[in-house]
């Protein structure tokens, strides 16, 4: 058994380096995310002192030394089918183990946390390995679905968090809970499902082709309301099946990537930037104002203010003049 008092001293002394260490990793890999076009939410944190010590008692098995979680990256997605998407970033960019998907424990029967986990290290040729030898530092990598999330932030602190804390509970409690399980991952699921199964809607299909890139360029949140109301005012312009226009803007943005990282990356400090430019959609104006700059002012100028054009034609470089 670890003696828990000199690993509350060595916490004490290498907290920090561990948090910076996350740090570095939250960096890395949030960036590569973004431009692999996930929109996801990506934090990292050191283990608290109080968890740290709790995992050594409950866990005897475990020497400070082998605690592999002592520092940790967690990436919330939307959809199940970008889990494995991340971990692939992860495997490029780190070296990562193979990845343990915490439903393989369980039996059908059963429930509890739900998360894919991979543990990393920095590759030899990464800019702070001598700050971070790969022999001391170590994190884990866990990899969840909103919904996974939810479950899990919601049973952390009672005792629906496995199914062994739920045996002592009478028969209705517990058969409650297993519904109440159930559904949250049929949630996941479905919406996995119907993503995959809206773009057979003409509109959604280009919104599916804008958001991959757009999502490359900035995590902040579009309205997606607007977002379909614009792509059908434009899409009739391009005279294009909805399958044409999403090859032809998945072409437009890989060949102007670098003009749209910089535009966007100013963008976040313009006090006059355009209300459309944080949506999807943005990309599908700007690929139009190159060559239909008065047909799409003439369409847009009904429904629209011209105002809020102009500025995205202005930030994109784009003159009415």
């Amino acid at each position: 058994m670890t003696d828990i008092e000199a690993a509350r001293k060595l916490w004490l002394a290498e907290y920090l380096q561990f948090d910076e260490f996350a740090l570095h990793l939250k960096s890395l890999l949030g960036e590569a995310v973004k431009r692999a076009g996930i929109r996801a939410q990506v934090d990292s944190r050191a283990k608290a002192l109080d968890s740290l010590i709790k995992k050594l008692i409950l866990k005897p098995t475990h020497t400070y030394e082998s605690l592999s979680d002592k520092a940790g990256v967690r990436v919330i997605v939307r959809y199940k089918h970008e889990i494995n998407p991340v971990l692939e970033i992860a495997r490029g960019m780190f070296d990562r183990s193979e990845p343990e998907n915490m439903i393989d424990r369980m039996k059908p029967d059963t429930f509890g946390y739900l998360s894919v986990h991979a543990d990393v290290r920095l590759k030899a040729g990464d800019a702070l390995i001598a700050r971070f030898p790969r022999d001391k530092f170590s994190a884990e990598i866990q990899v969840r679905t909103l919904a996974q999330h939810l479950w899990a932030e919601m049973a952390h602190d009672t005792v629906y968090k496995s199914s062994a804390l739920v045996r002592p509970l009478n028969s209705a409690v517990q058969r409650r809970i297993y519904i109440l399980a159930g559904v949250v991952e049929l949630a996941d699921e479905e919406f996995d499902r119907i993503d995959h199964e809206m773009p057979t809607v003409p509109e959604f299909r280009v919104l599916k082709s804008l958001e991959r890139n757009y999502y490359k360029l900035t995590v902040r949140r579009s309205d997606p309301e607007l977002s379909l109301d614009v792509i059908r005012l434009l899409l009739p312009l391009y005279g294009q099946e909805p399958g044409e226009v999403a090859a032809h803007l998945d072409h437009f943005f890989s060949e102007n990537q670098d003009m749209l990282h910089d535009v966007y990356s100013k963008a976040e400090d313009l006090a006059k930037q355009s209300a459309f430019l944080f949506q999807p959609e943005a990309l599908m104006i700007f690929d139009l104002l190159q060559t239909e700059r008065l047909t799409v002012r003439d369409a847009w100028i009904p429904v629209y203010p011209f105002e809020e054009l102009e500025r995205i034609a202005n930030t994109f470089g784009i003159s009415f003049d």
